[in-house]
């Protein structure tokens, strides 16, 4: 490419008088660099229009260039050019460029240079209604004479239809339909592609006119030729747009159907075309059709005039099957059709197409397979010896789409009998005659025995392909292999020669032995394994590493218990495995799978190979580890031999498994992350197998080096390290003491359970093993126990430890002091922790009843909170003794009442967990949820903080749980008081609902284990009354859950949906009743008491868009939400931010809603990116102002990218998405700008 000047002027002026050069060549090489230029964005034109105008002519005149590779450059410069030029100039490319396809006597290019640019230039709605206005009247007189004209319009319209004014499409439709009647050849056929096009923007009146036209036709009779292009154009019609066509499908099959009547095989190769259309897009509508289907597919796929002979096996199939289906005029409908040369011979095309038809039948109407097996199985498996290949490969491929429907749909009927656990369980017996799982076995013998011939025989690869799919789909789908299998199976190991078919031959194996039995298989055992072994041998790295993943399989299937003698085989595949394991010119894929089947043969054919075999193949394991290219390889090899629960430790020496924990401890020092992380996963699996075998010197390098990763804190590798080291503990003793310390560092960081739980193990096995003194000590520090995790860490050494007797007088006593709140509340902390782990086995005077009431009265509430969880974890194991008492406690009057509640939490949560631990709590269940009732929630509500305020809160979590111990009888009443004339009341349900939408409990009390979710579904009808509460803090919280139903239990909520959007939409409008003026000095300020309630109405939209947009989109009145989110973009700053992201949302879901509204949310979010703050604006204003500039830059993204989307489905779909003008505008000056600015927020 030739160099040029930066200034457009100076590089492009040399190129344009190139192209008057008589040489060729020059010609050529200026257009060339003419279009890197235009294609560059960064060079700019300038803004002379001079310039512009000399670009487009020069390129239009070499359209008319004597040299072709010169024309076909200046189309490709169109592409790039017609993005750069104005209205008026684009509208003058359009007048030459349509001059020039209708006067020059070869028009293609002109149309070709037409069609580049309609599809390159942007499509706006003023660019649209430039090309129709220049266009249309030009292309249509000429749609009778010219196949690119068709193909301009076609092209025109899906890129520009919505442009098109109702007398525009009336007289295109016109003009189609003329050509339809009046062309010829090819012409008509694309012309029905263009009518298909148009149907998108084709108003009701000119799309009843046009399905009249066709009924009309149809009923009137037209001559052959015009029949074949009105049965495409119904099936095209159809494809374009199913919805609208469904009213009109009854009449138009009869029509279509009528037409087969026609002896002509082009007419019936449409209709058979345009049934396949409606049976897939109009699959319920055709419903009606289903047995005509069904006849027609049967008909024409046995239809072969030109060809009598039949062999003696195929008739004497075919004659079981008319005894069968008592159907033999079927077979013989067409024996006295006037033959005819194998050279004009046609009928192979509705063979083929009769074959599709039954396949989309199957695949839109699993609901039949019944009527569909013993209408169509036998008779497809009779078309196996179809003589025409391809043909056969879509009788083939048919039959397995009907045998994959078979398998998924047994499998959901499968998961449906499992979910109703009061039905027992399908039985092989009690399945009828009828059902799919009967009669596929039945015919699974005739398949093989034709399937057979087909791979042996047949020379076509796609026929040998669609041949082992129907195996492999059959072998998966059949519980046992039918007798006729063995003549099958032979046949597989000679296609191996063709590498093709490789891969399907290595899935069809791996599809048997994972499907059947090893006495199943046993006969076929040397042809499995021979088969395996020869794609382990392959050449091509792709099929030995398939086959040696299906190896591992194998293994698993030939060392099954069993009287079978596999011996032979297991040392075939051994030789073989290992040999790919060691070959250092494998490639690494196939060495891993080698090390991995490897693993699998130690798994399971460690009894029947010989020791040294077992030494050598573990050795090359640790060979393997030390290799850093198989490294990853080997240590999910060993993880899987450790792993595995057949394996015992005892079968390698410990010198092999020292050597193993040694190398994959200094993996632990290496940088790369992802091994290191392998590297732990493997040793705790290893640890854990083989720890007996691990000695004193490799589990003290293993304890220092897991001492190096905690140091880091990685939170993905602490639990698995802290596991390693409870199993060294358990196996070799207590730790090192800078280890210990080092664990000790770690608890006051660990709050996560993922984290926490191996921590509490390792406690524990470090008490058990001695060093439970020296632990308390060091847990006893006061910057250890700022947290529960401490607390909990000490409790465990001194339970586990046995120091319970020895210390806990020490720390009740810490826990009676006055003097120091926060040494007493981490005491009792400590207590309670302990009296969880004791359980029932709690010492009486150790836990007294007087000093834990006595802590409920400290003056410090941090102290009270600690006793009252202390209260609970003790009463927890002492229902009878200490719940009579908080009941008799908890009065409204009480001072203890929230710590009393508190500890009732604790009570609730631990008797929860069984069945047997929630009956020692069962009849003190109605007392309490009377008492928490009694309590006064009225006052608490209005709180705002303190013990009333969070009063309420732990009440409604242990009403909550109450409900979920015994939902049938708890539900009730709070259906009841849902409707409770007093506020506290209604709030605490309201917040004790919310918790159960929120989360999963069973309901253990009840006869039958169940979940809660079925009890609560008739509470939400009456939930959804308090979205209407007259106390607007009830209101907000009602509202708020709703977000928590639709995240956690979406189903509950889906049979209410057009309820809550209204109650939710109502509660996003401002009242301003609900606006009132506060004094505040000299000032007076506006409060807007329903803000609050606002917000939450917004979150909740978002919530039940998120939850619902995939599932029940057409529910959700998108149109009304996007109206609401808009005006959320003028309330409040949060309401704003809130707004956007439903907008984005939205857009993603259905674009088309957003696409209406463009115009008004370019002026809205223009003054949002155009607003400048003032000088004085404090730095919260900003950071605020400037987050919501960042969701309007990030919500257009959103609708950018959704309209990008949906132009390109249009474009496929013969549409358009109309960009409204504003919205271009704002996309190309304020969005753009500010996106690469950043976003300046002041005027600072």
């Amino acid at each position: 490419m030739a160099s040029y000047n930066t200034n457009p002027s100076y590089a492009i002026q040399p190129l344009l008088e190139k192209l008057s050069s008589e040489d060729s060549d020059y010609r050529f090489m200026s257009l060339s660099d003419l279009h890197a230029i235009l294609t560059n964005k960064t060079v700019a034109l300038g803004d002379s229009t001079t310039t512009i105008s000399r670009i487009v002519d020069g390129v239009l005149k070499s359209l008319s260039d004597n040299n072709a590779e010169v024309q076909n450059l200046a189309v490709k410069c169109l592409a790039p050019l017609t993005a750069r030029i104005n209205d008026t100039q684009l509208t003058n490319v359009l007048n030459r460029l349509s001059s020039f396809s209708t006067t020059e006597s070869d028009g293609s290019l002109g149309s070709t240079a037409l069609r580049t640019i309609i599809t390159n230039v942007p499509a706006t709605n003023a660019v649209g209604k430039i090309f129709v206005a220049r266009l249309l009247h030009t292309l249509l007189p000429n749609l009778r004479k010219s196949t690119d004209s068709v193909d301009v319009l076609v092209d025109l319209v899906n890129r520009f239809g919505s442009s098109l004014t109702y007398d525009q499409v009336g007289e295109t439709q016109g003009a189609l339909i003329d050509v339809l009647e009046n062309g010829k050849g090819l012409v008509r056929k694309r012309a029905v592609g263009a009518l298909g096009a148009l149907s998108n923007h084709l108003t009701r009146q000119l799309w009843d006119d046009i399905m009249k036209y066709l009924i009309d036709s149809f009923s009137q009779g037209v001559p052959e030729d015009r029949l074949r292009i009105l049965v495409s154009v119904c099936g095209t019609l159809c494809k374009a747009n199913p919805a609208r066509f469904s009213s009109y499908l009854s009449p138009l099959t009869d029509g279509v159907l009528k037409s087969l009547d026609v002896d002509d095989d082009d007419v019936r190769e449409s209709v058979l075309i345009t049934l396949d259309t409606f049976a897939g897009s109009c699959p319920m509508e055709m419903a009606t059709f289903t047995g005509e289907i069904i006849t027609v597919g049967s008909r024409f796929i046995k239809y072969d005039p030109n060809y009598a002979a039949i062999d003696d096996d195929e008739e004497e199939m075919e004659d079981a099957e008319d005894e069968r289906n008592d159907d033999s005029g079927l077979d013989n409908e067409f024996e006295d059709e006037d033959a005819f040369s194998d050279e004009e011979d046609v009928s192979w095309k509705l063979r083929r197409y009769a074959a599709k038809l039954l396949a989309t039948l199957i695949e839109t109407r699993p609901d039949l397979l019944s009527q569909l097996y013993a209408s169509i199985a036998p008779l497809l498996v009779s078309r196996f010896k179809e003589r025409e290949e391809t043909v056969r490969v879509e009788i083939l491929n048919t039959f397995a789409t009907l045998i994959r429907q078979t398998a998924s749909t047994t499998a959901l009927t499968g998961v449906a009998n499992t979910s109703r656990r009061k039905r027992r369980m399908s039985d092989d017996s009690m399945i009828l005659e009828t059902d799919p799982r009967r009669q596929l076995p039945d015919i699974s013998g005739r398949v093989f025995r034709l399937l057979a011939p087909n791979l042996l025989k047949s020379s076509c690869l796609p026929s040998k392909q669609a041949t082992l799919t129907v195996a492999t789909e059959t072998v998966a789908a059949i519980p046992s292999l039918p007798d006729e299998f063995s003549l099958f199976i032979p046949t597989i190991e000679p296609a191996m020669s063709q590498g093709t078919l490789r891969t399907s031959i290595i899935h069809f194996i791996s599809t048997l032995v994972t499907n059947h039995s090893l006495e199943q298989l046993a006969e076929f055992l040397p042809n499995i394994v021979s088969i395996v072994v020869a794609g382990i041998n392959d050449k091509f790295y792709k099929i030995s590493s398939e086959a040696l993943a299906v190896a591992g399989d194998v293994i698993a299937l030939i060392t099954t218990p069993s009287n079978v003698e596999t011996s032979k085989y297991i040392a075939q595949l051994h030789e073989t495995v290992v040999a790919k394991a060691i070959a250092s010119e494998a490639d690494l894929e196939v060495r891993e799978r080698a090390i991995i089947a490897i693993g699998q043969l130690l798994i399971h054919a460690r009894g029947t190979l010989s020791k040294p075999e077992v030494g050598s193949d573990a050795d090359i394991l640790l060979e393997r580890l030390k290799n850093e290219t198989t490294r990853p390889a080997a240590i999910r090899s060993i993880e899987n031999i450790a792993a595995s629960s057949i394996m015992d430790a005892s079968v390698f020496p410990s010198k092999w498994i020292n050597d193993i924990v040694t190398e994959l401890a200094g993996l632990l020092r290496k940088s790369n992350r992802a091994i290191r992380a392998s590297a732990l996963s493997g040793l705790k699996v290893v640890t854990d197998k083989f720890a007996s075998h691990i000695n004193g010197t490799t589990a003290t390098g293993l304890a220092s080096v897991v001492r190096g990763v905690i140091v880091e804190d990685d939170l993905q590798f602490l639990a698995p390290a802290l596991s390693i080291l409870t199993t060294l503990v358990t196996t070799i003793g207590p730790l090192p003491a800078d280890i210990t310390d080092t664990v000790i560092d770690l608890v006051p960081k660990l709050t996560t359970p993922v984290t926490t739980e191996p921590l509490f193990e390792l406690f524990s096995a470090l008490a058990q093993a001695g060093n439970a003194t020296s632990l308390v000590s060091a847990l006893s520090n006061e910057n250890i126990l700022v947290n529960p995790t401490g607390a909990k860490a000490l409790a465990v050494v001194i339970v586990r430890g046995g120091l319970v007797d020895d210390r806990t007088g020490q720390i009740k006593a810490e826990a009676g002091r006055t003097d120091n709140d926060a040494a007493a509340r981490r005491a009792l902390m400590v207590l309670g922790e302990i009296a969880k782990l004791l359980g029932t086995g709690i010492p009486k005077e150790l836990f007294s009843q007087e000093f834990l009431f006595q802590q409920l009265s400290s003056a410090s509430d941090s102290v009270r909170v600690a006793a009252a969880q202390t209260l609970g974890a003790v009463a927890a194991s002492s229902v009878d003794t200490y719940v009579p008492v908080i009941i008799a406690q908890l009065t409204p009057e009480s001072s203890n009442a929230k710590m009393l509640v508190v500890a009732l939490k604790e009570i609730i949560v631990f008797n929860s967990t069984t069945k047997s631990r929630a009956l020692t709590l069962a009849p003190y269940t109605a007392d309490l949820w009377t008492q928490l009732f009694a309590l006064d929630f009225r006052e608490s509500s209005k709180a705002t903080g303190g013990e009333q305020g969070s009063l309420k809160a732990i009440a409604a979590e242990c009403i909550a749980r109450l409900t979920t111990l015994d939902p049938s009888k708890f539900i009730p009443e709070l259906q009841r008081l849902l409707r409770s004339g007093d506020i506290g009341t209604r709030s605490v349900i309201i917040s004790a609902l919310r918790f159960l939408f929120s989360h999963d409990a069973t309901a253990v009390l009840t006869d039958e284990a169940a979940s809660a979710d079925e009890f609560l579904r008739p509470v939400v009808f009456d939930f959804l009354a308090l979205l209407e509460d007259s106390d607007l803090d009830n209101r907000r919280l009602a509202i708020s859950a709703i977000a928590s139903v639709v995240h956690s239990k979406p189903t509950l909520l889906a049979d209410h949906l057009a309820r809550v959007l209204g109650l939710l939409f109502q509660d996003t409008f401002t009242r301003s009743e609900l606006i009132r003026e506060v004094q505040m000095g000299p000032f007076k300020h506006k409060v807007d008491d329903g803000l609050d309630v606002r917000k939450a109405a917004y979150d909740s939209l978002y919530s039940v868009l998120l939850s619902f947009a995939q599932l029940r989109k057409m529910d959700l009145q998108l149109d009304l939400m996007t109206e609401r989110a808009i005006a959320g973009l003028d309330d409040d700053h949060d309401i704003k931010t809130t707004s956007c992201v439903i907008l984005g949302k939205i857009a993603e879901t259905d674009v088309a809603v957003v696409a209406t509204k463009l115009d008004v949310l370019a002026k809205k979010f223009t003054a949002v990116l155009s607003l400048k703050l003032k000088e004085t604006a404090i730095k919260q204003e900003v950071e605020k102002h400037s987050e919501l500039q960042r969701r309007v830059i990030r919500t257009s993204q959103q609708i950018q990218n959704a309209m990008a989307a949906a132009e390109k489905v249009a474009d496929a779909a013969s549409g358009t998405l109309e960009i409204s003008p504003a919205w271009v505008k704002y996309t190309t000056e304020s969005l753009s700008t500010k996106s690469a600015s950043g976003g300046d927020q002041t005027g600072r």
